[in-house]
């Protein structure tokens, strides 16, 4: 592996590739989360959009993984990955950029947001999958969970800011300009990426059909006792939480009343706890191990999803965000260490197919789950589709209890 000294000395914050990764990472991750309440509010307020409509938007920003996030494992594993996240960078600016032409043309529709959604997600699902293979090459194994624990925090720092800076941009101007936002994100990421001077190792590239080699990737986790106990848990999380990302616009802005500023503070509660519970994930991995940082803060924080469907008027409000911190605390702290502990068993010719693989299993339940939000606010209305939502949420912890994770040799990882 071609890693700097200071990597390997752990220093890897002064390292200056990592350095430009994290904030290429920072940037694009902010405007996508601005986009996140920008984009239901064009289609909510400029379209008159339904709750199925909203739903059928919500899956085709995720339908990505399901459709070429085997494939893309594949790809990514026969190329250098730096040239792949600039390349995604700047198709999901030119995609995003179309949004706000098409709004000052007075041409925009709801069709168009459809197809924007569904490219930029391919282009998400090769960024993803060439920045979780890429970072092993800059940054020393034996730091992975601190480096994985620093772009968990952006994530999810972005989670927490991106929403309330996307509520504040929508009240005071409209929600075209937090798209622009979003696309311009895209465009400061790619240059940020392109001025990394790490010399990546060209792919040995075996002359194998593509399905062959996606199957590789597929056998290795599915013949694994842990990772797919992860695939299974991720599905079933992903599938409940794009459910309650596909009823939350029509719940917040339209039930329970309020204004752009409001819901963009709201919807920033799990963010904060995210960010806060990847920020911990180093320490608690450090203090109870990995074993019980893959299943003890799911315990411990998804029971409080409860509390979001007894929001109501008043002080009640504050039910939805409570719970919703409360919950992405535990779950931010669960998939660093669940990432970190697959990158370090991974051999490093299998990185992208391991990772495609359980991305097209994990994510791959987005778009099901949109269109279940959608179909659930629907026939059930508010707050029933919110109730159903939360109790399939705790449900998806189950697979992590399992005793293959609750029993996980720490060795197999430190020996990896």
């Amino acid at each position: 592996m071609n890693t700097s000294t200071s990597a390997r000395s752990g220093l890897f914050l002064g390292h200056r590739g990592f350095r430009l990764l994290f904030t290429a990472d920072a940037i694009s991750q902010l405007g996508s989360q601005v986009a996140v309440v920008a984009l239901p509010l064009i289609a909510l307020t400029s379209l008159n959009a339904s709750p199925l409509e909203i739903g059928l938007l919500t899956a085709a920003g995720t339908a990505a993984f399901a459709f070429v996030g085997l494939p893309a494992g594949a790809w990514v594993d026969r190329f250098r990955r730096r040239p792949v996240l600039v390349a995604a960078d700047f198709s999901r600016f030119l995609l995003m950029g179309s949004v706000p032409i098409a709004a000052l043309l007075d041409v925009l529709t709801l069709p168009h947001l459809y197809v924007v959604a569904l490219l930029a997600g391919v282009g998400t699902v090769f960024f993803d999958v060439a920045s979780m293979s890429y970072v092993p090459s800059l940054i020393a194994r034996e730091n992975l969970l601190s480096a994985n624990a620093r772009l968990e925090a952006v994530e999810t720092g972005a989670r927490a800011g991106g929403p309330a800076l996307g509520g504040w941009l929508v009240q005071l101007t409209n929600a075209v300009v937090g798209i622009a936002v979003d696309a311009v994100s895209f465009l400061l990421s790619a240059v940020a990426l392109a001025r990394i001077r790490h010399v990546e190792e060209r792919p040995v590239v075996v002359k194998t059909r593509l399905r062959r080699q996606i199957a590789e990737g597929g056998r290795f986790v599915l013949r694994h006792p842990v990772l797919r106990l992860v695939g299974l848990a991720g599905f079933l999380g992903n599938f409940w939480e794009s459910a309650l990302l596909a009823v939350q616009p029509v719940f917040l802005l339209e039930h329970l009343g309020l204004g752009a500023g409001a819901y963009g503070l709201v919807v920033a509660a799990a963010g904060l706890g995210g960010l806060l519970g990847s920020s911990a994930a180093s320490c608690a991995g450090a203090r109870i191990g990995t074993r019980r940082t893959m299943w003890l803060p799911l315990v411990a924080g998804y029971p409080f999803l409860l509390l979001a469907p007894l929001a109501g008027s008043g002080w009640l409000v504050l039910l939805y965000p409570l719970g919703t911190f409360l919950a992405f605390f535990g779950g931010a702290m669960q998939n660093v260490a669940q990432l970190s502990y697959r990158q370090g068993i991974c051999p490093p010719e299998l990185l992208g197919r391991m990772n495609a693989t359980l991305r097209f299993l994990i994510y791959g339940a987005m778009p099901l789950g949109g269109l279940a939000g959608g179909v659930l606010a629907t026939v059930l209305g508010f707050p029933g589709s919110v109730w159903m939502i939360a109790a399939g949420l705790l449900l998806s912890i189950l697979p992590m209890l399992a005793p293959a994770v609750r029993h996980l040799d720490e060795s197999e990882r430190a020996a990896a």
